[in-house]
């Protein structure tokens, strides 16, 4: 009777510490909560964003953050993206794409705001389902062109990594977005 009892009972002990000791290395769940926020200051103007995703990009080897909000009739869609997936200090890099982007649509007509120059300070990047936080600072420059200076600070929760971040699809958006066909 004791032997039935413990095939049972060390089918569920191996179970259990196999589940508890598994790990997805690639993506391990971080057990930091973020606030989903990004509060920017875009000349004079404070902007609240609540709706954010942000993760790492593989193909790409960088990490982006996007922010969408509404605004007195525009839809504002903001983009950083810097290298790698660490914490640290970097400076915009227009040769690699990296930067603050801020795509303003709507009924102001479309207006894209691209990096000059500036400075992101990653504060924490957590695993899969904690923060990646940070600020920034820097100018960004219209289509007309005029330069704004920008800051902020932001925290988004991690998203699984993804392969790419369809750099090509991207612009082949904005591009459509300017025509406006």
């Amino acid at each position: 009777m004791k032997t039935k009892m413990l095939i049972p009972m060390f089918l569920v002990v191996s179970l259990i510490g196999f589940f508890a000791c598994s790990k997805k290395s690639d993506n391990p769940v971080g057990p930091t909560n973020p606030t989903n926020e990004l509060k920017l200051t875009f000349g004079s103007k404070q902007i609240t964003f609540n709706q954010g995703i942000g993760g790492y990009a593989i193909q790409e080897d960088v990490t982006y953050v996007q922010f969408t909000t509404a605004e007195a009739g525009d839809t504002l869609l903001f983009y950083l993206v810097i290298l790698g997936k660490q914490t640290g200090n970097q400076p915009w890099d227009l040769n690699q794409d990296t930067g603050v982007l801020l795509l303003q649509y709507g009924n102001s007509g479309t207006i894209i705001y691209t990096p000059v120059q500036g400075n992101t300070n990653l504060t924490a990047y957590g695993n899969v389902g904690g923060a990646i936080s940070g600020n920034f600072t820097g100018v960004l420059e219209e289509n007309t062109p005029s330069q704004v200076n920008v800051s902020g600070n932001f925290s988004v929760q991690r998203s699984a990594d993804i392969n790419t971040i369809g750099k090509m699809v991207s612009l082949d958006i904005i591009g459509l977005i300017q025509t406006g066909e």
